[in-house]
């Protein structure tokens, strides 16, 4: 008598629509290659499809930010039904997250585990050595190049050191790659070519038989070559950034800095470097995911200060660059001083007179010929110091009044750890709209979108006071899980960390900036999560300016 056949798992359950089947089949018969979709267009599900039809029998990592790797492949594997073994480097089986330990135990399990798809983050691929590690003392491993396996943690860091015979015939040290597909979540995380997860990708890439990328946002044209390189190691854009800055850009200099602040792109770039990457890319522009109403509607919700706060605000604006500006022209005139003394002719007698004087003496002669003197460098800053000030202060000014304006300023001393996370309560203008549009929409959950921890803390207390629950999202699967089962009727989310790739279309369609961010990908990687495939209601985002 025969074995009964084994049960027969149930064909995955999903459906492509045709700007998707485009896609599915540029991976199948592109190894290496990049999805360039919009924001909810369905890149996971296209994916995921993809490799139902290649069936590749060998382990598959995919690389991408913590909320994506934790939860959102998992949720779209469960979804449709696909038959795929899965594992993650960064949480348990129950979303709790792996200590360094476990995760080294789970990684040196890959060797024996059957055919798996593991998630990890982007920040977990490689780690930098400790300065505290009692073997390495933050140098590294025991040979050139090699990371120290007791500090380094990451993937990378932790795989075994295998000797392999190059091209030229010598032994090479190198790490076991155990992942021959490699999909590459927000690719755009790897647009730096100096950065730590690039260069550990770049070492193991050889070995990488199948490269996926997906972005909807994939940056600028000098953003690409590093995320192209992963795919064709520098066949497309040149082997090296540098033969690809001087090939397309020029540099943007700073006065007073030798290091150029930006690469911008010559006449033509664009149009070329598209071209040299067309056959590693597969992108639509202009696909959206159709929405019930149509695109999200944007409303401008003002919020009017009183008098005195907005001439306080006006205030802090003009004090703040003024005090920037001042403080650099003070430097100048130090430095020109300081050079004048050391080098002029008519600074002779002053130089004799310091030369004979010591300790205090010498400190007070100092201070009196400064006091005389300094007088005669200070100048009025021009406008190129001014662009330079600024344009290296952007963050503390824009930072400050970015508090101020949503309510709160931080008034912590930098110098006082004691002090980190100290601010006052300037108005609470935001507080009582966000109030109102929640109000408005009773019964309708609502992601409220927030910057500083200071804002979620006020929101948090507001909504509390006034009796509606309100939640900060942890970035847990079951807490996703309730909020697309409507069961948190508030939710705060940061875009940075909570914004790319988090299903949360199925749990509301209304949304409030109480901060907006500087990054335009933020922004719209946020109203994504709402605004994609699955949402059933029309979407409303409001923007709170003040």
């Amino acid at each position: 008598m025969s074995a009964p056949a084994a049960p027969v798992a149930p064909p995955p359950r999903f459906t492509l629509d045709p700007e998707q089947q485009r896609a599915h089949d540029f991976l199948v018969t592109h190894p290496y290659g990049a999805v360039w979709l919009g924001v909810g267009t369905g890149k996971t599900l296209t994916t995921l499809a993809a490799l139902q039809t290649l069936r590749p029998q060998h382990h598959i990592l995919v690389v991408s930010t913590v909320s994506i790797a934790r939860s959102t492949w998992l949720n779209e594997i469960a979804r449709h039904g696909f038959p795929i073994r899965t594992r993650s480097l960064i949480v348990d089986d129950r979303d709790r997250k792996l200590s360094t330990a476990q995760r080294r135990e789970r990684i040196g399990q890959v060797f024996t585990d059957p055919p798996t798809m593991y998630f990890l983050n982007q920040e977990l691929l490689t780690r930098p050595a400790s300065p505290r590690c009692r073997v390495c003392h933050g140098h590294g491993g025991t040979h050139p190049g090699l990371p120290c396996r007791h500090c380094q943690t990451g993937l990378v860091d932790q795989l075994p050191v295998v000797e392999v015979r190059g091209r030229d015939g010598r032994p090479h040290r190198t790490r076991r790659w155990p992942f021959p597909t490699l999909i590459i979540d927000e690719a755009q995380g790897f647009g730096s070519p100096s950065s730590r997860r690039f260069q550990a990708l770049q070492l193991v890439r050889p070995a990488i038989s199948r490269v996926i990328e997906l972005t909807g946002t994939p940056g600028t044209l000098h953003d690409l070559w590093s995320q192209v390189y992963l795919l064709d190691q520098g066949q497309a854009l040149g082997r090296t950034i540098t033969a690809f800055r001087q090939r397309w850009f020029t540099p943007r200099m700073v006065h007073g800095t030798t290091v150029p602040a930006s690469w911008d792109p010559r006449p033509g770039a664009a149009e070329e470097i598209h071209a040299a990457i067309r056959h590693l890319v597969f992108s639509a522009p202009r696909h959206q995911p159709t929405l019930p109403g149509g695109p999200p509607r944007v409303i401008d919700h003002p919020v009017r200060l009183p008098p005195e706060l907005q001439q306080a605000y006006r205030e802090l604006r003009r004090d703040l660059v003024l005090d920037v500006v001042d403080q650099a022209a003070t430097r100048q005139a130090e430095q020109a001083y300081a050079s004048w003394l050391r080098t002029s002719p008519e600074a002779a007698a002053i130089r004799a007179e310091l030369a004979g004087l010591t300790g205090d003496a010498h400190a007070a002669a100092s201070a009196r010929h400064r006091a005389a003197r300094i007088h005669d460098f200070v100048r009025t800053p021009g406008r190129s110091l001014v662009t330079t000030v600024l344009a290296q202060n952007q963050a503390v000014l824009t930072g400050k009044l970015l508090q101020f304006a949503s309510g709160t300023l931080y008034t912590g001393d930098p110098d006082d750890p004691r002090t980190t996370g100290r601010y006052e309560v300037l108005h609470t203008a935001k507080l009582d709209a966000a109030e109102t549009l929640v109000r408005r929409h009773a019964g309708s959950p609502v992601l409220i979108v927030h910057h500083f921890r200071a804002d979620r803390r006020e929101l948090l207390t507001r909504f509390a006071t006034i009796g509606i629950h309100a939640e900060a999202f942890d970035g847990s699967r079951a807490m996703e899980h309730r909020w697309n089962a409507r069961r948190i009727p508030v939710m705060l989310l940061h875009p940075a960390s909570g914004g790319p790739g988090l299903n949360l279309q199925q749990g509301g369609s209304t949304m409030i900036w109480y901060t907006l961010p500087f990054s335009l990908r933020n922004y719209l990687q946020t109203i994504g999560r709402l605004a994609r495939r699955g949402q059933l209601e029309p979407v409303t985002i409001y923007r709170l300016i003040t």
